[in-house]
């Protein structure tokens, strides 16, 4: 049976667990988690690949969006599958909100599965700048700016119905093929 690759782009590290997460939820095919940042993949061998990205500043990470663009005519005949990570995502409920649906368009991508999840909120491990901006943001948005907080906000029940999509498309496809 060919491997899952679970690709994830994370800058505070809430990207990446919610990608050994969603491993941990794939348990019965076989994964391969890859860092964008720091490892290239082999998407050809893959019964499927789940693209984990943060979202930073209004834009998914660089290195998820260099990943899209050089491997666009491979991801267009492979089973895709992608989770946006963004703060923005704590009040919704999962479906595609405007940062994935662009990513979605921009690349022209056609995921079998989309989620928009929210993410971490740390004041604390952030540097001057990002804790200034992500209050500015928090502040317009409804969220907590007092620049102290730590609150997670990801969704782990979302992230399990989100692997058991997966894992439904992957039997269906595995029956059918």
């Amino acid at each position: 049976m060919k491997p899952i690759l679970i690709l994830y782009a994370s800058r505070d590290g809430q990207a990446e667990r919610i990608a050994q997460t969603l491993a941990i939820h794939l348990n019965t095919w076989p994964v391969q988690l890859c860092d964008l940042k720091t490892q290239s993949a082999q998407i050809i061998s893959s019964a499927a690949i789940i693209v984990v990205a943060s979202v930073r500043y209004g834009r998914h990470l660089p290195e998820a969006l260099q990943f899209f663009k050089q491997n666009a005519e491979q991801l267009a005949q492979m089973p895709l599958a992608i989770a946006s990570v963004s703060l923005s995502a704590r009040k919704g409920d999962g479906s595609p909100n405007g940062y994935l649906k662009k990513l979605i368009h921009q690349h022209q991508l056609s995921p079998f599965a989309a989620l928009s999840i929210a993410g971490t909120l740390n004041y604390p491990h952030y540097g001057w700048l990002d804790k200034q901006v992500i209050r500015l943001i928090m502040r317009m948005t409804g969220g907590p700016s007092d620049g102290l907080s730590c609150i997670e906000y990801t969704n782990w029940p979302q992230l399990a119905a989100f692997a058991q999509k997966i894992t439904a498309h992957l039997r269906q496809d595995h029956a059918d093929g």
